[in-house]
């Protein structure tokens, strides 16, 4: 439990007939498991250990000569950050950057360093989906893998030494032949599988998006490389998403890692009076709101004319050649504005009516823009394969309810079969809050209720480098959401402030004690117990007195040996 108990004395008249004190709501005491607090203990200790590997800090490049030959130069605060994390010695190390500061660039900086001072291949790059994992090795030019499969494949090093020395063993006592050739062939690639997921001696593991990665995916890591004597970096943002697993870990380590390389130049955004704005939003400070208004990036009304607008303003963006994001913190609405998005383009001829049935009930067809929810590696396109978060164009569907997809950027085609269609395809028009992180796209259209979180606003409101408008439904209240009533007009500057003012973060368990203890040990919970311990005692001395005139204050504090003790 990492709820303390009460504390001191508690009168009847504070407690329930259960005996629960009265200062607490029913059933409110948090838990969480032994296993998950070790998890944090192990990184918190990792993250103040100073027997890491280090690189010396890159050399100060020649700008002139870095402009004329095309390469990317590191701003002041990225190149501080690079520094910072290869020569720190810390076992575990982290990057925190707002959105669209260039957190990608600083990554490859680290890696350039990283690798002039161990060789090519000294960096491994993780992340917690496998979409992002692309986009962190197209960024930082290093092999990548999801964090759920390095840490499937590593448990597995094990068993495959045990195949090694299988292999050892059958090699030393066979003689030349076709068969020992085939065997040899067949160690080799068990010795290039087990040397793919091991780690060595002085590599660097970096860890993208790790705000939305689990905390014992985190531990593990750090742990194995720990045991390696390798370094862990991880980069994110704890202002944004937490992953869908116990998580809360990297905000946990950025407040024990005080001084942590920071990024806030924010560099995305066109306009520089978004790029404050956004770091406002960032820090819950709800004066964001009237800044938004007054730019005139807000609209407002019912969620019919919301989604009207949202879905305009999309197909302005789109008409243009602009990339835009539809996106919404709920499935309900992505939904609606992909079947919106879809009767428009077959209205226009640009996608056929007729397709394949999907398992949300929409239908998809040649032209439409899917995306897949289901890593499946045996779906080979060019040099990749199918990924949960990959957005398509279906090329061709077939009468068995297969479709040919190809990238929106180009590349080969993929087949996924009528099962996986079925199962796992979904119209990307419009997609999560949780989907979105990661990607930049030139203009991005929000819907906002009062029930958004302000991490699921911060992430839709910094996808565009152009603009990011913010559509806020006024009419739906999360406390009458079930009533068939029309609801009242709120003020969109209200809505606003409230969701830039109510966080959705999770909290680790170390923090989460933390906080429980804060409100348990509070003043004025402190001074009301006493308070009430005293009235009860003044009270119990009238009743037993009979009149509360025979009871004379001076009395009272003259027979302190009987008095409550807190």
């Amino acid at each position: 439990m990492l709820t303390p108990p009460d504390v001191g004395v508690l009168p009847e008249a504070l407690q329930r007939s259960d005996g629960s004190s009265k200062f607490r709501a029913r059933n409110s005491e948090l838990y969480s498991t032994r296993e998950l607090l070790d998890a944090e203990a192990r990184l918190l200790e990792a993250v103040g250990a100073m027997d890491g590997p280090t690189a010396p800090a890159p050399a100060e490049p020649d700008v002139d000569e870095a402009v004329a030959s095309g390469r990317t130069v590191l701003s002041f605060e990225q190149a501080a950050a690079v520094s910072a994390v290869v020569t720190s010695g810390r076992r575990l190390d982290l990057i925190v950057g707002a959105a669209g500061t260039g957190k990608s660039t600083t990554m490859a900086g680290v890696r350039a360093a990283w690798e002039a001072a161990y060789g090519a291949g000294s960096v491994i790059g993780l992340a917690p989906s496998a979409a992002a994992a692309e986009v962190l090795a197209e960024a930082v030019g290093v092999a990548t893998e999801n964090t759920a499969k390095w840490i499937s494949e590593h448990r597995r090093l094990p068993e495959r030494c045990q195949e090694l020395e299988a292999y050892d063993v059958r090699l030393a006592r066979a003689y030349p032949s076709r068969a020992t050739r085939q065997l040899q062939k067949q160690a080799a690639a068990s010795s290039a599988a087990h040397g793919r997921w091991c780690l060595r001696r002085g590599e660097l593991v970096i860890v993208d998006e790790a705000s939305m990665a689990a905390t014992k995916d985190l531990d593990y890591i750090t742990t194995a490389a720990a045991d390696a004597g390798a370094k862990v970096l991880l980069v994110g943002d704890w202002a944004q998403l937490s992953p869908v697993q116990a998580g809360g870990a990297f905000k946990l380590l950025a407040d024990a890692r005080r001084g942590a390389p920071a990024l806030h130049d924010v560099r995305r955004f066109q306009n520089q009076w978004e790029r404050a704005a956004s770091l406002k939003l960032r820090a819950g400070r709800t004066s964001a709101a009237a800044t938004y208004l007054e730019r005139g990036r807000v609209e407002s009304g019912s969620r019919e004319d919301i989604i009207d607008l949202i879905f305009d303003g999309w197909v302005t963006d789109v008409r243009a050649g602009r990339s835009s994001l539809m996106m919404a913190a709920d499935f309900e609405t992505v939904r609606d504005l992909n079947a919106r998005a879809r009767s428009q383009r077959v209205a226009h001829g640009d996608v056929a009516p007729d397709g394949v049935r999907l398992a949300d009930g929409s239908t998809i067809g040649v032209g439409d823009v899917v995306v897949t929810r289901h890593n499946q590696r045996a779906l080979v396109t060019g040099r990749g394969w199918v990924k949960n978060g990959d957005d398509w164009i279906v090329q061709a569907v077939r009468r068995d309810g297969s479709i040919r997809v190809q990238r929106p950027g180009g590349g080969g085609p993929a087949l996924l079969p009528a099962g996986y269609v079925r199962e796992h395809v979904e119209l990307g028009y419009a997609t999560t809050a949780h989907r979105a992180q990661g990607r930049t796209v030139d203009t991005g259209h929000a819907y906002l209720t009062a029930a958004t979180a302000r991490e699921s606003l911060y992430v839709m409101a910094t996808r565009g480098r152009e603009s990011n408008r913010l559509y806020v439904d006024t009419t739906y209240d999360p406390d009458v959401a079930t009533s068939h009533e029309d609801a009242a007009q709120a003020d969109p500057v209200e809505v606003l402030e409230g969701v830039i003012g109510t966080s959705g973060a999770e909290l680790s368990a170390t923090a989460t004690r933390r906080a429980e203890e804060e409100v348990a040990y509070a003043e004025w919970r402190i001074s009301a117990q006493g308070g009430a311990v005293l009235d009860a005692y003044r009270q119990r001395r009238i009743t037993a007195g009979g009149h509360a005139e025979q009871v004379r204050p001076d009395n009272d504090r003259r027979r302190t040996p009987d008095g409550p003790r807190l």
